[in-house]
């Protein structure tokens, strides 16, 4: 087939050859091979592939094509996990930026997802700068964070975080046609729907999700930037039960199907024992115009896609 070609820079239409030249103006080691790119750091190894959807006619169009980005982990780090996968995945998963960790048959990688549609038009704008960053830095921000804790390091000094107010105002303008939701200077706050009738919870609705911007909460290793949290309402009664669901989940985002963009981890939330959605945008990434935007519209469709999955595994409200 076309894209299995050794000299083919755009498998599927999806222009990797762009990646590879942006990932070899750095110190990253760049190679690109049929529909997989290879991106080799000091200590590990990132594949990005292209590969053709399961079903390509989905609710929001045909789809073009899944694009996974996966890092084989150092050995010294599968060491930590000793037959807890889950219970270790979650914890570490709390330093997640752009990726999460996750199990395929019985292996643990670092795994990111970008489903493409035909109809789209966002790839010098959104996807390919997303795809880079996240090349260059996604690893590094759970890899870095796992160091920081262990050695019990200090943060280091931080700038402020690029996003201000109007950043949120846009935000709150575009979002509120469809949920309950206010900003300020620091932040936005939205909560979804997840049945009908639901609003929120100010009204006695359990039934919604619970979507947080942050600017003041800097990441361990990645400095300042937008903290984004998405909180599913499910409380699990039992700690280990919740950490195999977002064990799950992480896995079922690698899925090459029509979900949003996975770019961030499932982990214990903070309203108890809940699974909540993470991801951080470094400021580096504040030039992407749009795109607090464009992850908050992602929020409220995994709120929807998480709550059936979650009663998938037997998860309800």
């Amino acid at each position: 087939m076309f894209w299995n070609k050794k000299n083919d820079s755009n498998p599927l239409g999806v222009p990797l050859g762009e990646v590879l030249l942006m990932l070899q103006a750095t110190s990253i080691k760049a190679s690109l091979k049929g529909n997989i790119l290879t991106a080799q750091h000091e200590h590990y190894r990132i594949k990005i592939e292209v590969i053709s959807p399961q079903s390509p006619e989905s609710e929001n169009g045909p789809m073009r094509a899944v694009v996974r980005l996966i890092t084989e982990l150092p050995r010294a780090v599968l060491s930590l996990f000793q037959g807890k996968e889950a219970e270790v995945t979650s914890d570490i998963n709390a330093f997640a930026a752009l990726g999460s960790l996750y199990t395929d048959r019985g292996n643990i990688f670092i795994g990111s997802r970008l489903t493409i549609y035909e109809a789209e038009n966002s790839w010098r704008t959104l996807h390919l700068p997303l795809l880079v960053y996240t090349a260059i830095a996604g690893t590094e921000a759970i890899l870095g964070g796992i160091r920081r804790s262990i050695q019990k390091e200090e943060l280091p000094p931080v700038s402020d975080s690029k996003w201000v107010e109007r950043d949120f105002k846009n935000v709150e303008d575009l979002l509120s046609r469809i949920s309950v939701c206010s900003s300020g200077d620091m932040g936005f706050t939205a909560e979804f729907g997840l049945s009908e009738g639901a609003v929120s919870a100010v009204f006695g609705d359990q039934m919604t999700a619970l979507f947080q911007l942050m600017a003041d909460q800097p990441h361990p290793e990645l400095g300042a930037g937008l903290f984004c949290i998405l909180q599913m309402p499910h409380q699990l009664t039992d700690k280990n039960h919740l950490y195999q669901v977002c064990l799950k989940l992480n896995n079922m985002e690698m899925a090459i199907h029509d979900l949003p963009p996975h770019f961030g981890a499932w982990c214990p939330g903070r309203l108890g024992n809940n699974p909540a959605y993470i991801s951080f945008l470094p400021n580096q990434l504040y030039r992407v115009s749009g795109i607090a935007v464009n992850v908050s519209v992602w929020a409220e469709a995994r709120a929807q896609w998480a709550n059936s999955a979650l009663a998938a595994l037997g998860v309800h409200i």
